[in-house]
């Protein structure tokens, strides 16, 4: 791994969390992790700009159903034109926090892997499609991320 370098710093910060039982360790790394993407997503997207790109995204969706309703195909094309460029706009702006999002997961997804690689998570009392009869610590984490994802983003009011 590139970032085999990083484990001994991943090991000292997070080693008081990762004498909690594997299902609480990895639920607060998991936490953690989501809170920190979601605050750096919150700093580097601008909320005004996106809302005004959907705004306008949406008008030209309404102007470009009518068009095509009149059976004007050169205000069509112009429209589809326009909804392209925006719609390009609005992912440049998306981007930026991809971007820096897949960077943190990068660094510590790998050392969370190695750290509690093998260990089961939970038992099931019944047998789930493609997890089976265990979770392991990437379902258990998957699971965590996206319910506090869905909250922080409820609270925060983020669309």
């Amino acid at each position: 791994m590139v970032f085999e370098t990083l484990y001994p710093a991943f090991d000292l910060i997070f080693s008081p969390i990762t004498i909690f039982p594997t299902y609480a360790s990895v639920l607060i790394i998991s936490a953690i992790l989501t809170l920190i993407v979601l605050s750096l997503n919150r700093l580097l997207v601008n909320k005004n700009i996106m809302k005004e790109i959907r705004t306008r995204m949406e008008e030209l969706k309404e102007n470009l159903t009518q068009a095509q309703k009149e059976g004007n195909k050169e205000t069509a094309n112009k429209l589809i034109d326009d909804l392209m460029k925006t719609n390009s706009q609005y992912m440049r702006h998306t981007f930026k926090g991809l971007i820096v999002s897949m960077i943190v997961i990068s660094l510590i997804l790998p050392w969370v892997g190695q750290k509690f690689k093998g260990l089961t998570v939970a038992t099931l009392p019944f047998n789930l499609p493609v997890v089976g009869y265990t979770m392991d610590w990437l379902v258990w984490y998957f699971i965590v991320s996206l319910t506090i994802g869905w909250i922080a983003n409820k609270l925060l009011g983020v669309s």
